[in-house]
C-alpha cells in the first residue's frame, strides 16, 4: 500500500464529545485554506475530517450475530422478523454467516455510532438495500482480516433508497478483508453524507453509479475496483469532492470514471480508468499527482 502523501495536512487536533456513546478525536485535513470551526469551514474546497473511528477495526466487546440463525429474542440490541434484522442500539456487532432474502437496517439515535464487522458475510436482499442505515451519527463497516463478504440487492425497490448499501449518515468502510457489492437496481454504495474507504479492499458492480457520497468520497490507501453503467466514483452536492490517495483504483464506467463539481484530487494512486465520456469530470479544481488545474 502506498505511503500517505502531502496534500493532506493535519490542521486541528481536538476532542469532541457528543451525547450517547460518541466520543471522537477530530482531525480536520485537506487541501485549500481550511479554517477551524463554524459552518464556513464545511464549505472549504477539499476539506474533510479523519477521526479515530475511521481507523477502528477491533472487534473487542462485539455482540456476535449469526445471520443464518439470528436470535429473535435479542433484547434491545436488535430485532429480527424473519427477513429484516434491525440494529437499534449503538455498539459493536460482529456479523457472520448468510442472510438469504433479507437485509440489515441500522436505526439508532442521531448522535450514536454503530460499528459493524463483517466476518465472511453474504447478504442477498429480495427487495431494496442489503444494508440500510436509516438513522445514526456514523456507521463504520469493517471487513475482517482474511475474510471475503458479498452484498447484493434485488431489482425491485420501494421509495428512494436505491443502492445496495445506502446510508443516511456518514459511512466509513475499512479493514483488510474484501467486500464485493452488487447493485442490480441502481447504485452499489451510496451515502447521503460523506463516504470514506480507509485501508480496505472493495469491488463494486452496478446498474448506475458505483460509489457515491453526496458530501464527498474519500478513498485512502485502498484497493478499489468499480464496473458500472454510469459514474464509477461520484460526489454530488454544493461542496462536493472526490479525494483518492495511495493504493490503486480501477474503474470501467459508462459515463465518467470519477466526477465531482467542486474538487477532485488523485495522488500517489495506481489508476486504470476507462469511461465512455470524460475519464475525470470536475468543473472546479482538479489536482492529479500534485498538479492543479482550475
Amino acid at each position: 500500500m502506498m505511503k500517505k502523501i502531502g496534500i493532506i495536512t493535519y490542521i486541528i487536533f481536538y476532542t469532541l464529545i457528543l451525547s450517547g456513546c460518541r466520543e471522537i478525536l477530530d482531525m480536520p485535513v485537506g487541501g485549500g485554506n481550511a479554517e477551524s470551526g463554524g459552518a464556513e469551514s464545511e464549505n472549504v474546497r477539499g476539506q474533510f475530517e479523519m477521526t479515530n473511528y475511521d481507523y477502528e477495526t477491533s472487534d473487542a466487546g462485539a455482540l456476535e450475530i449469526d445471520l443464518a440463525h439470528p436470535d429473535e429474542n435479542a433484547g434491545d440490541s436488535y430485532t429480527y422478523d424473519g427477513r429484516r434484522l434491525t440494529i437499534s442500539k449503538a455498539g459493536v456487532y460482529l456479523l457472520k454467516g448468510k442472510l438469504a432474502q433479507g437485509k440489515i437496517v441500522v436505526n439508532v439515535c442521531e448522535d450514536e455510532m454503530v460499528h459493524l464487522i463483517l466476518d465472511g458475510v453474504e447478504i442477498k436482499s429480495a427487495q431494496g438495500a442489503a444494508l440500510y442505515v436509516e438513522n445514526a451519527a456514523k456507521v463504520v463497516l469493517t471487513l475482517k482480516e482474511g475474510t471475503e463478504s458479498t452484498l447484493s440487492d434485488g431489482p425491485e425497490y420501494d421509495g428512494e433508497i436505491k443502492a445496495c448499501i445506502f446510508s443516511n449518515a456518514d459511512l466509513t468502510i475499512n479493514g483488510s478483508g474484501f467486500l464485493a457489492v452488487y447493485g442490480y437496481h441502481a447504485d452499489a454504495i451510496r451515502s447521503k453524507d460523506q463516504l470514506k474507504l480507509v485501508d480496505t479492499r472493495l469491488y463494486v458492480k452496478s446498474k448506475k453509479n458505483g460509489i457515491r457520497g453526496n458530501d464527498g468520497v474519500i478513498i485512502y490507501d485502498s484497493e478499489v475496483e468499480a464496473e458500472c453503467e454510469k459514474t464509477g466514483i461520484l460526489s454530488a452536492n454544493a461542496a462536493d469532492m472526490v479525494v483518492i490517495q495511495g493504493g490503486s483504483c480501477k474503474v470501467v464506467a459508462g459515463e465518467n470514471a470519477v466526477a465531482a463539481n467542486q474538487y477532485v484530487s488523485i495522488s500517489d494512486c495506481l489508476t486504470d480508468f476507462y469511461a465512455v465520456l470524460e475519464t475525470v469530470r470536475c468543473d472546479g479544481v482538479l489536482e492529479i499527482d500534485g498538479g492543479a488545474e482550475p
